[in-house]
């Protein structure tokens, strides 16, 4: 599937350019520094590349439960990691989304960052509420509903 936009200088038809896509264990590599050959490579990867990288949101949220569950990262010392991230050029991923998920998900220690994530996402489509069966995340997160049963 290509995405193609319209330039409004041009009035033109561009399709954006992308260095390709990373995937989590590439993120995770360059953050952690914990598998130094292959924390060289990501880096080399990026240096040398033309155009930026794109790092989908699933990437994003599988890298914050790694840091979490697997790396014994605290929320806040992964929402470090992902604005670290956020803030390099050669990286382009939903910035807006994560930059209002983070202090949601730093804020709500008894919620998942997906969770966090879909009820932001929600609140930036305007498709609230987000309706769910998850009692913590209707109880915290004021665009969500219960599901009535």
């Amino acid at each position: 599937m290509s995405m193609t936009f319209t330039s409004p200088s041009a009035g033109r038809s561009v399709t954006p350019t992308f260095g390709g896509s990373l995937d989590a264990n590439v993120v995770l590599r360059l953050l952690l520094n914990d598998v130094p050959d292959q924390h060289a490579a990501a880096v080399a990867l990026l240096e040398r590349a033309d155009a930026p990288f794109v790092v989908s949101d699933f990437a994003i949220i599988e890298v914050v439960f790694a840091l979490c569950r697997h790396y014994e990262f605290s929320r806040a010392a992964a929402a470090e990691a992902i604005e670290g991230l956020m803030s390099l050029t050669q990286i382009d991923c939903n910035r807006v989304l994560f930059k209002l998920a983070l202090p949601f998900f730093t804020d709500h220690p008894k919620l998942s960052f997906e969770d966090c994530c879909l009820a932001t996402h929600a609140e930036l489509s305007n498709a609230t509420p987000l309706w769910t069966f998850d009692r913590k995340l209707a109880g915290q997160a004021q665009s969500t509903r219960l599901v009535p049963i």
